[in-house]
């Protein structure tokens, strides 16, 4: 079985064989962190060798930031798809919303690595590297709020940078505890996440209005 496994990895289709050893790093760093996985304990859950692991990759630092790289650029690619200046600014970001927390449930393993990382509980001799990978993405959001800005689509008084925060620290917190959110909310996070990011998408851009209630009353 090893050695069907090996071949598969090292012969073939090499980005199935890269893949296949992320999947196994991912489930490793992300059960014992960078400092408790072994390059040993990712080989055996890829069913390969040490060996394979270190033609793909030079070391376990190189493995552990393609994990994380290679899920930021996949989300990279669906930012380019949803933030369009050119369409509706509330569809966007409601599109934004839910791809980016069907990604942080999709990719459960190597969004918890990241989320280590930016709590500063990770190696750190890549937290550098790691925290510039996830800003690349969270500069994207803050360019599009900035440019819908510009054109009128949001109120010139809002800042870009703090509407992005917000809309993935939401998402970033409700990943983290959506068990818990289950269990004394009875709040679906991951059952319906359609559900939850239309929510939050709506919140955001609506707010709660409450001077503009106030004043209703009042007239």
């Amino acid at each position: 079985m090893k050695a069907d496994s090996e071949k598969a990895v090292r012969g073939g289709d090499a980005t199935t064989g890269r893949q296949r050893l992320l999947a196994a790093a991912a489930e490793e760093f992300s059960q014992h962190g960078y400092a408790g996985a072994s390059i040993a304990a990712i080989a055996a859950r890829a069913e390969v060798g040490k060996s394979t692991i270190f033609h793909h990759f030079e070391s376990k630092e190189a493995l552990y930031l393609a994990v994380i790289e290679g899920a930021a650029t996949e989300f990279a690619r669906t930012l380019e798809q949803v933030l369009d200046v050119e369409r509706d600014v509330h569809e966007s970001l409601s599109d934004f919303q839910l791809a980016h927390l069907r990604h942080l449930l999709r990719n459960d393993k190597v969004a918890s690595l990241v989320l280590r990382e930016l709590r500063g509980e990770g190696p750190g001799e890549t937290a550098g590297q790691v925290r510039e990978v996830v800003a690349g993405n969270f500069r994207r959001l803050v360019e599009f709020l900035a440019a819908a800005r510009m054109r009128g689509g949001i109120r010139k008084d809002v800042d870009p940078e703090m509407a992005a925060l917000t809309m993935l620290s939401v998402n970033a917190f409700a990943f983290q505890i959506r068990e818990v959110l289950m269990d004394i909310q009875g709040l679906d996070v991951g059952g319906d996440p359609d559900g939850f990011a239309a929510a939050v998408t709506d919140l955001v851009c609506r707010g709660l209005n409450i001077a503009g209630e106030a004043k209703g009353e009042k007239e």
